[in-house]
């Protein structure tokens, strides 16, 4: 019981915790200090009459000795909202961007790298949310640079009309050449 006198005092006095969390814990602790509620076995009360002291007196000692609460602010957490698991502070939650706003910037052009750098979130949640209108629309374009090659247009063509490189162009060319045969088993 005394171990926890001496925390809630050091906490009171901010000589505990790391410097972001202290305000946060000399005010719990001077709530605990200030609350009288003899029914939870470990209330500031209860914690004095099992060491044998005054809880009136110790708790007007230890409030006028204790430095000036800190004024409350909206933007600062309060310990409750900076504990989890591992003593880390909790960051707050991202707003899931809008399906629309996605599937607007993809149709603009944007790479699927740039979107969810834009949101703030994983490639592979962008692509979720657009429900892989990025890989789609990559599909779509794979095929009409095959129909357009097939067409007689070169690589070099092809390359400039869809801001690729050539040797990408020719990969494609390549590969959606050999994709069909693959799937096929002489039986």
């Amino acid at each position: 019981m005394r171990a926890v006198l001496e925390d809630a005092m050091r906490c009171l006095i901010g000589e505990v915790g790391p410097r972001h969390q202290r305000g946060a814990l000399a005010a719990e602790a001077r709530q605990w200090i200030e609350t009288a509620d003899p029914r939870w076995p470990f209330s500031f009360e209860n914690v004095c009459d099992g060491l044998g002291l005054n809880a009136a007196n110790l708790r007007r000692r230890l409030l006028r000795d204790a430095p000036a609460p800190a004024l409350p602010d909206a933007s600062v957490p309060t310990l409750a909202d900076a504990r989890q698991p591992g003593g880390r502070g909790v960051r707050p939650r991202r707003e899931t961007p809008a399906e629309c706003d996605i599937v607007q910037m993809i149709r603009a052009g944007r790479p699927l790298r740039v979107v969810a750098q834009t949101f703030g979130i994983s490639i592979s949640k962008a692509s979720i949310l657009s429900c892989g209108l990025a890989s789609r629309m990559k599909a779509e374009r794979d095929e009409e640079i095959c129909r357009l090659r097939a067409e007689g247009w070169t690589h070099r063509a092809l390359a400039a009309h869809f801001e690729l490189s050539r040797i990408r162009v020719m990969r494609i060319c390549q590969r959606l050449a050999q994709a069909p045969s693959e799937g096929r088993t002489a039986a």
